[in-house]
């Protein structure tokens, strides 16, 4: 388990999440323009949310068409 910590207009939030996981959310949030270091606004982790909701609608409907070419083979 790993802690991951972020401030959000001025309140601290902490989690502990599962190694793999963690590294996936760091990242993802880096990405996205959150610091962890800093204070961030919560535009930022909003922009962080639709980043990631985007990627999971892409590889949802990756994930169907991969289904629909599997079977027709």
């Amino acid at each position: 388990m790993e802690q991951l910590a972020l401030t959000l207009s001025g309140k601290r939030y902490e989690v502990k999440l599962h190694q793999a996981l963690a590294e996936f959310v760091k990242a993802d949030l880096k990405q996205a323009g959150i610091n962890f270091h800093t204070d961030n606004r919560p535009e930022i982790l909003l922009k962080a949310y639709l980043h990631l909701a985007q990627k999971s609608m892409k590889s949802e409907k990756e994930i169907a068409l991969l289904l629909k070419t599997l079977d027709t083979l």
